[in-house]
């Protein structure tokens, strides 16, 4: 999947960042493996850092999406589009949270376990290889979803639990009691088993797809290393910690270098492998809509009753509002899927940024948010 020059992109991508933010994953699972404490303030670090370096501001762009994707310039309805479908999903997440948090945390740990691995999906596809079938290319999906929002579950229930309840209780309310079979080694045990079968199945039948190349072993032997990687991480590394760097670190910085692609003004930076002017050159166009983001959270903070001042209280704080912002953002990028093959019967290829940027698909032209 994808034109030769961005499969050369996300190789130099995985050379350059990826492996390099690889190699401080499997730092950190070392360091948990060996014992040592990470003091709890520590372990906040990546979130709060977050808020202003990748995290929060990878889905800043989202207004622009619909017109690169056509490759053209972005107007007045192609963004209006945007902020409508931010106003109406975000308002519908809120109100959920309002009237049923317990089901709205459930709901956004659904929605985060598809959108991740609807992230680490298009990483393998842009990458060249054979092509997959769709059953596989689903199963890729929920098995790297889950890594990060299941695996910690079965390795540290209680402080997952307690995420939840900081989580459910902002704005005052009582925190949702939490599920007492979500603490059963019963369930844990049949979670990890079925976590280990998902795995089993997804990689043991790309492996099989990809034997007949050189190419279809190398993008396996990535993707089992990845996942290993993976597992090992959210199972020792302490839950908040983790996913505080996997999303600033792995899942948005893939996106960024995807947007990219889709940039006529950062995508020649990415082609010459030039990825810090990348990372740059994004950070400092969404800084406006990033400022904005932090305005609500500063005020949300500010208008709920009762919202504490405690690490964990205001980590959940900051969990809802990111909750409000990933479903219409999981809908956007659901959009740049259709249109960039993800999920064609064989993929398809990547469009480029912009005309003269290299070539598009025909339905990335022709396309907008609502068709």
């Amino acid at each position: 999947m994808g034109t030769d020059a961005d499969a050369g992109v996300w190789r130099a991508a995985r050379r350059r960042l990826f492996l390099p933010v690889d190699a401080v994953l499997l730092v950190v699972t070392v360091v948990c493996l060996a014992g040592v404490r990470i003091s709890p303030l520590l372990q906040y670090a990546p979130f709060a850092l977050g808020l202003v370096i990748l995290g929060l501001p990878h889905g800043a762009l989202d207004h622009l999406v619909p017109a690169r994707l056509a490759g053209r310039r972005p107007d007045a309805r192609s963004i209006g589009l945007v902020v409508l479908l931010y106003f109406v999903l975000g308002a519908a997440v809120a109100a959920l949270w309002a009237v049923a948090p317990a089901v709205a945390f459930a709901v956004f740990i659904a929605t985060t376990l598809l959108h991740w691995g609807q992230g680490d999906l298009f990483v393998l596809l842009a990458r060249g290889g054979p092509a997959i079938s769709r059953g596989i290319r689903w199963g890729i999906l929920l098995l790297r979803g889950a890594l990060p929002m299941l695996v910690p579950l079965v390795a540290f229930p209680s402080v997952y639990l307690g995420v939840r309840g900081d989580t459910t209780a902002v704005g005052g309310r009582q925190g949702a009691p939490a599920a007492s079979i979500l603490l059963s080694p019963g369930f844990r045990i049949g979670l990890a088993g079925a976590l280990v079968l998902l795995g089993v199945i997804a990689l043991g039948a790309l492996a099989h797809l990809s034997r007949g190349t050189a190419e279809g072993r190398r993008l396996v032997r990535g993707e089992v290393c990845e996942v290993v990687l993976l597992a090992a991480f959210f199972a020792v590394v302490p839950p908040v910690l983790a996913i505080g760097l996997y999303f600033a670190l792995w899942h948005s910085l893939r996106h960024v270098v995807r947007l990219a692609l889709l940039d006529p003004a950062l995508r020649p930076a990415a082609e010459a492998g030039r990825f810090g002017r990348v990372v740059v050159g994004f950070s400092r166009e969404a800084a406006p809509l990033t400022l904005g983001a932090l305005a609500l959270l500063i005020g949300l903070f500010v208008v709920l009753p009762r919202s504490g001042t405690s690490a964990g209280s205001l980590l959940g704080l900051y969990l809802v509002l990111i909750s409000a912002l990933t479903l219409p953002h999981v809908v956007v990028v659901a959009v740049m899927d259709r249109r960039q093959g993800v999920w064609r019967r064989v993929p398809g290829v990547v469009p480029s940024a912009a005309p003269g940027a290299g070539p598009c698909t025909e339905s990335a032209q022709s396309g907008s948010l609502t068709s």
